[in-house]
Parts: structure tokens; C-alpha cells; sequence
């Protein structure tokens, strides 16, 4: 019974290990509810996208991601995949935010998990 157990519970931890190694999900450009995507790089040029306008690097770590005027960045559901290993982007704000002051625009913040400060970095937006 013991042994059954232990078999479950080594399963269990495989499983899980796979699902950690999987790589992550980018940015889909051609999927039916992705509203806007876009790929943007550490110096914070556009290099893929659909429905943004532009983006920009603000500051060393911080970024402003510009979506297009009928896609409203307040309600929508966002996910962001680094680029890099050891970075941590994360929705600062969406508009309006000091640092990104034009109108619709989501603020992304990118930390190293490493010395836990802002750093450079790309990074994937995916808005459904």
C-alpha cells in the first residue's frame, strides 16, 4: 500500500515537473481572442504586434505599451511571458500612470528575480 503511494506521489511530481519545463506561451497574433499582442524588445522598440500603436522604454526596466483606440486598456484581461530568463514583467498600471501619460497605454514594470530591482528586459503582451 505504502509502496502504491509512493509510486502516486512520484507520478504526481513528474507530472508537474513537465508542466514546469514546458516553455511559455508567447504572444498569438493570429488567435481569435487575442484582442491585441505585441513582442517588445529590452530597448523597448515594437517588434511584432497587432492592435498597439507603439511602445517605448521610459526608464532602465520600465516600459509604455500604447493599444490601439478601440481595444480599452482599463478592462481588459492582459498576460505578459518575459523574454529573459531571471525577469519579472508585471502590469504597473494601466493609463493613466505618471509614467506612461498618453491616453490608453498599460505601464510594465520588469524586475530581475536575481538583485530584485527594475532591469531591462523583453517581453510579450498578449490583451483578450
Amino acid at each position: 500500500m505504502l509502496r502504491r503511494a509512493l509510486a502516486g506521489c512520484l507520478m504526481l511530481a513528474a507530472a508537474g515537473l513537465a508542466t514546469v519545463a514546458a516553455p511559455a506561451a508567447h504572444a498569438d497574433f493570429k488567435a481569435p481572442y487575442a484582442r491585441a499582442a505585441a513582442i517588445i524588445d529590452a530597448d523597448g522598440s515594437l517588434n511584432e504586434s497587432k492592435n498597439v500603436v507603439r511602445s517605448w522604454r521610459a526608464g532602465t526596466g520600465r516600459y509604455c505599451v500604447q493599444l490601439a483606440h478601440h481595444i480599452d486598456a482599463r478592462e481588459a484581461l492582459i498576460q505578459l511571458t518575459p523574454r529573459h530568463m531571471l525577469r519579472l514583467p508585471y502590469i504597473a498600471y494601466r493609463h493613466p500612470s505618471a509614467t506612461c501619460q498618453d491616453d490608453n497605454t498599460i505601464t510594465v514594470n520588469v524586475y530581475s528575480t536575481h538583485t530584485s530591482r527594475l532591469a531591462d528586459s523583453g517581453f510579450d503582451l498578449l490583451v483578450s
